[in-house]
């Protein structure tokens, strides 16, 4: 052990020895290096166990300020100086980096406002009128599942809502509107778990589904009035019901007038009263000052809504409530409990639109004074409906003017109040179709209306068939049929023409058992056809290229200047702030004609513009793709063009 121990000091010794000859070499090279040694758990003497050297460990004692002396830098005026000019330095840096930010964010191109749309003011409105669309199970009629079927149809042609036409149970074959059930689905189109289905899948692929509400009246046949004649409880007063002057039965209460002109009135020997008919004898009016009613017809549509649809169309909102006191001075229509009436409705879409999460539309039409239809937007500070359709454009025929289409558009689109929806109907079931309305000009004058609606700021509303162009079934033809009766009614109704196959490929059914003769034009007028022919010149391919020309925000929310040249050419300007602004140019004559447009409106047109569309029949010679000089526009009889300059940073067009 002591041996071990001599040996450990003796080589301890002999590696101080070998530090000290470091410490002098270094001492040579450089004086400033104050090497040292240590020793770690033992003593220089060497007596001690297990004892480690430490060697070269350097000591700069010099290098460190003691306290006093960082005091005298931190008091130099020299390093006071330095310290705040740096301070300084810091924040007008900072400033003007958050200036130069500001400058750029101010002066930095911005993409222009777009504004937040609801599906209804984006979308195209297709108005099915089931019983004619398709015939999925050969019974002769149209039904819920023939319309599931064409759904990649209305995609083709850029439709995305879909408007369905009366499917009640009734009393009528035809008109459909005086429902015997408001709560089931009329079993020749099916019933509501298929329309569940079918609205279900519509919304699976982003497509919206309006049905037809008819809440005026009822049939006659209806549970509701066949009690109401037998005073039976609360449906007692579902019907406006009165007396006779001086209770005699052969004089009504007062000298109103349906829409024929004729008495209003009608007298039930049951009862020993009048009943209240706006409309057909056989549709007596709900009684909407009697509150069991109002929330049976609030049932009702939340009935619908709850079955999955977008929407509810509601027909003849004029007649909807009456003066209470009958007297004989006040008219039957537009009082102001129907506006009232239908707030309360829009109360309704509103809570179960916030309860769903999916917006609901109230959509109805301003048929009638325009001046007080507007009231159904809102009426004594209350929102009433979404969407009012305006029926001008179903007057059109081949004697209407540029001019007369200026005065209608102009009207209507300066007596909607500022941010509300208007919308467009060229034609319906109640009226000739547009291609018979417009005469020996049809074809041609049918791109042109389509033209006009489509790009009109508002929803368009299309009726089926008016996209390729069908025409009124004949009196004849009806005739032939053995539905001479329908006439003129049917007229507008007629199977849709899919094919030119038997039947227009609407249905599989023997032709004696349609429910309306298909039109005899349907070999050349058909879907199939038109979609065929593949050059771009058929009115459904041109129908396609305006629903997605609408797409672009100058005519989905911009303004409108509409300019009337002459009698036979109608233009128009559409343009959005910051957005690519549009001239539509048509010409509805039967002459050339040659239009001047940046003279006259040089902050309105620029002096050169772009083609953007032009219709079918207008040959590539007649105007040049790009740089079309708009003081000189030469367009010949039946041709429409849509002309396009870039945005500009400007103010509105229309305040």
């Amino acid at each position: 052990m002591a041996g071990n121990g001599r040996g450990t000091s003796e080589e301890t010794a002999a590696l101080a020895d070998k530090a000290g000859d470091i410490e002098r070499q270094d001492d040579t090279v450089d004086d400033r290096d104050e090497s040292t040694v240590t020793f770690l758990n033992g003593k220089s003497g060497g007596n001690e166990k297990d004892s480690k050297v430490l060697i070269g460990k350097e000591y700069h004692e010099k290098s460190c300020l003691t306290k006093d002396e960082l005091a005298q830098f931190e008091n130099d005026p020299f390093w006071k100086r330095l310290r705040l000019a740096l301070f300084a330095l810091f924040w007008v840096a900072w400033i003007l980096m958050l200036l130069s930010a500001i400058i750029i964010i101010l002066l930095a191109p911005r993409c222009p406002h777009r504004a937040k749309m609801s599906w209804w003011q984006q979308d195209v409105i297709y108005k099915v009128d089931v019983a004619a669309f398709l015939d999925s199970n050969e019974d002769g009629h149209g039904d819920l599942e023939g319309v599931f079927a064409k759904l990649d149809y209305f995609s083709q042609i850029g439709v995305k809502t879909l408007w369905l036409t009366p499917m009640f149970p009734t009393s009528h074959s035809f008109d459909r509107s005086d429902a015997t059930d408001f709560m089931a689905i009329d079993e020749r189109f099916g019933n509501v778990d298929q329309l569940r289905r079918l609205a279900k899948q519509m919304n699976k692929i982003g497509m919206h589904l309006i049905i037809d509400l008819v809440p005026n009246h009822s049939s006659k046949n209806h549970s509701w009035f066949q009690k109401s004649v037998k005073r039976e409880g609360d449906f007692a007063n579902y019907y406006v019901w009165q007396s006779g002057k001086e209770n005699a039965t052969g004089a009504p209460p007062n000298s109103w007038k349906n829409h024929k002109g004729e008495s209003a009135w009608t007298y039930n020997e049951e009862r020993k009263q009048f009943y209240l008919h706006q409309l057909d004898t056989d549709q007596p009016d709900l009684n909407y000052h009697d509150a069991k009613l109002k929330e049976e017809m609030a049932e009702i549509i939340r009935f619908w809504l709850a079955a999955g649809v977008d929407g509810i169309h509601i027909s003849h909102p004029k007649y909807l409530v009456e003066c209470p006191g009958f007297m004989e001075d006040h008219s039957t229509t537009f009082f102001n409990g129907t506006f009232r009436l239908l707030s309360e409705w829009r109360d309704i879409f509103d809570s179960v639109a916030e309860k769903t999460s999916r917006p609901r539309l109230l959509i109805t039409d301003a048929d009638g004074d325009l001046l007080k239809a507007v009231n159904y937007y809102g009426f004594d500070g209350k929102d009433g409906a979404h969407v009012v359709i305006s029926q001008q454009l179903q007057q059109l025929n081949d004697k209407t003017t540029a001019m007369d289409i200026s005065a209608w558009v102009t009207t209507w689109d300066r007596d909607v109040p500022h941010g509300r929806q208007k919308a467009w109907a060229l034609g319906s079931g109640d009226t000739s179709r547009i291609a018979t309305r417009m005469g020996s000009q049809r074809n041609t004058r049918v791109d042109l209306m389509n033209m006009m609606q489509m790009l009109l700021p508002g929803t368009p509303i299309l009726y089926y068939g008016d996209e390729i162009g069908m025409e009124d079934i004949t009196k004849s033809e009806l005739d032939s049929a053995g539905k001479s009766s329908e006439w003129p009614f049917a007229r507008s109704r007629s199977p849709m023409q899919w094919t030119g196959q038997s039947n227009a490929g609407f249905s599989k059914a023997n032709t004696s058992m349609l429910y309306l003769p298909v039109h005899s034009n349907y070999p050349s007028i058909n879907v199939e056809t038109e979609f065929a022919d593949g050059r771009g010149v058929s009115h459904l391919e041109f129908l396609a290229e305006l629903t997605k020309l609408r797409n672009k925000e100058s005519f989905l929310f911009g303004d409108i200047y509409t300019i009337a040249t002459s009698d036979t050419v109608l233009a128009f300007v559409r343009e959005a702030h910051g957005f690519e602004g549009f001239l539509v140019v048509i010409n509805f004559g039967t002459g050339a004609e040659t239009i001047s447009f940046n003279r006259n409106n040089p902050n309105l047109v620029p002096a050169k513009a772009t083609v953007q569309l032009t219709t079918p029949n207008l040959q590539a010679s007649d105007l040049q793709k790009d740089n079309v000089v708009t003081t000189q526009i030469h367009l010949e009889a039946g041709r429409g063009v849509v002309l396009k300059w870039p945005g500009k940073e400007q103010k509105r067009l229309i305040d």
